[in-house]
């Protein structure tokens, strides 16, 4: 935002110079007499232009290039950088308890962080991604349900079961630990956004990614009650659908004109 206002600046545009001033970084801010020259141009509506343009220069190469989310959020908007951690609940074979573990990520916005595991813990060959949290701490219940969708075994003795957490899963930062796993399965909401999140997933680690859904969606149609918001929304998945061959889940879409929320399943277990 602030790097918005700055360019309105270079470009001669009028700004909200209490809003400018908001956005500055305090060193900025307390040199803003030799920064600017100010002149009210109407309502709320100033016309600023530089006064030290080796400092205006300086100011700008800040407000493009945040090193770190707390330098961003002094530029007025933290999230144009991602957070230095990232954690994930995750289930496997070892957990003693019914707790499941937590895996946390360290590192770079980059996304060069290395993921520090659970004492003892070692990654089996395939993860089970659960979007949100009912399900998750349901499990067993949604094994159960992927092995009947894809006609494999699912099971902690050949898979860990982590919390996708809608797109926290697509942190860069949790890429050691997902490079890790020779097939990863999304057990996703039937919707536009949960085919985005897995989009996402698909694009950084290629075909061992997997939606879980039926081929043949018949069994579950009555499960499609949810209303997308808007037209585009419904568009959305089916083109999303369509594109990574989940034929039956596009036809899904455009017999019901609804989506399916995962807890839905859990009632037929």
């Amino acid at each position: 935002m602030l790097l918005k206002y700055l360019q309105n600046v270079q470009q001669g545009k009028a700004v909200n110079y209490q809003k400018l001033l908001a956005l500055l970084p305090p060193a900025y801010y307390q040199r803003r007499t030799e920064l600017f020259k100010v002149k009210a141009s109407g309502a709320g509506k100033w016309q600023v232009s530089i006064a030290d343009t080796a400092l205006f220069q300086a100011l700008l190469q800040s407000a493009g290039a945040p090193a770190d989310r707390v330098t961003a959020s002094l530029q007025g908007d933290s999230h144009r950088v991602q957070t230095s951690h990232c954690y994930l609940l995750l289930y496997h074979e070892a957990c003693a308890s019914p707790r499941p573990d937590l895996v946390l990520a360290a590192g770079s916005a980059a996304g060069d962080g290395l993921a520090q595991l659970s004492l003892g813990f070692a990654p089996k060959p395939t993860l089970l991604l659960i979007e949100n949290e009912e399900n998750f701490f349901r499990y067993p219940q949604v094994l159960a349900l992927c092995s009947r969708m894809l006609a494999q075994s699912f099971a902690l003795t050949n898979c860990d079961v982590a919390l996708a957490a809608g797109s926290r899963i697509g942190s860069a930062l949790l890429s050691p630990l997902l490079e890790q796993y020779q097939q990863i399965y999304c057990a996703f909401d039937f919707d536009s956004a949960g085919l985005e999140v897995f989009d996402h997933l698909r694009k950084r680690y290629g075909s061992k990614v997997q939606f879980v859904v039926a081929p043949d969606l018949t069994s579950w149609l009555d499960g499609f009650r949810a209303e997308p918001k808007n037209q585009a929304q419904l568009q959305r998945a089916v083109e999303l659908a369509d594109q990574h061959q989940l034929y039956g889940l596009a036809q899904a879409f455009l017999q019901r004109k609804r989506f399916l929320e995962q807890e839905v399943l859990l009632a037929e277990q």
